[in-house]
C-alpha cells in the first residue's frame, strides 16, 4: 500500500488560510492537491465563516459560499460533526468526503485526514485546532511535493506547520 504524505498548516483566520492557498498557487503548486478545512455556522439561511474578528456571511447557496476559495479549489462539502458543529472542506479532500452533505454524520473529514497520511495523534491535534476556531490548509502528495509545500508555506503567517 502506498503511503501518502501531507503538509498541514494551521491558521488563525479564514483569510490567512486563503492567502496560503494563493501563495501555493502563485508558486505553481498543483492546487488539485490542496484543501481548506474550517468551521462555519448556519443561522437561518446564511453560512457564516469567522475570519478572526470579522465574520464572512453569505447565503446558503453553496456556489457562493467561500467564493474566494472556490475560484482556486474544486468542490465544497459542509458536514455537521457532533460536538464540533458544522465544518466545511474545499478542495482535494472533498472527494474523500464525497457523498456526505450538510447534516451528515461526523468523522468524515478526520477520515480524509487519515487517508492522506495524518496519524491519529495529528487528527486529534487538528480536531482541537478546529474546535478552537482555527483553519487547516492540507496539502497531499509525494514526499517531494509535501516538502515543496512546506518550503512555500514556512515563511507565512501560520500558527503551526507539520509534515506527516
Amino acid at each position: 500500500m502506498k503511503m501518502l504524505n501531507s503538509t498541514v498548516a494551521v491558521y488563525h483566520s479564514h483569510k490567512q488560510a486563503v492567502e496560503a492557498v494563493k501563495k501555493l498557487q502563485n508558486a505553481d503548486f498543483p492546487v488539485t492537491q490542496v484543501s481548506i478545512i474550517g468551521r462555519a455556522e448556519i443561522e437561518e439561511d446564511h453560512v457564516k465563516v469567522h475570519q478572526g474578528e470579522e465574520v464572512f456571511e453569505t447565503g446558503v447557496v453553496i456556489g457562493s459560499v467561500l467564493g474566494t476559495i472556490l475560484g482556486t479549489l474544486s468542490g465544497l462539502s459542509m458536514i455537521a460533526v457532533p460536538g464540533l458543529g458544522v465544518l466545511y472542506a474545499a478542495g482535494a479532500l472533498v472527494g474523500s468526503i464525497g457523498g456526505f452533505s450538510l447534516g451528515a454524520a461526523g468523522g468524515t473529514i478526520f477520515g480524509a485526514l487519515l487517508s492522506v497520511g495524518v496519524g491519529k495523534e495529528g487528527v486529534a491535534t487538528y480536531h482541537k485546532h478546529l474546535t478552537d476556531g482555527k483553519y487547516l490548509v492540507v496539502v497531499h502528495g509525494n514526499a517531494d511535493q509535501v516538502k515543496n509545500a512546506e518550503d512555500i508555506l514556512k515563511d507565512g503567517d501560520h500558527h503551526e506547520l507539520n509534515i506527516h
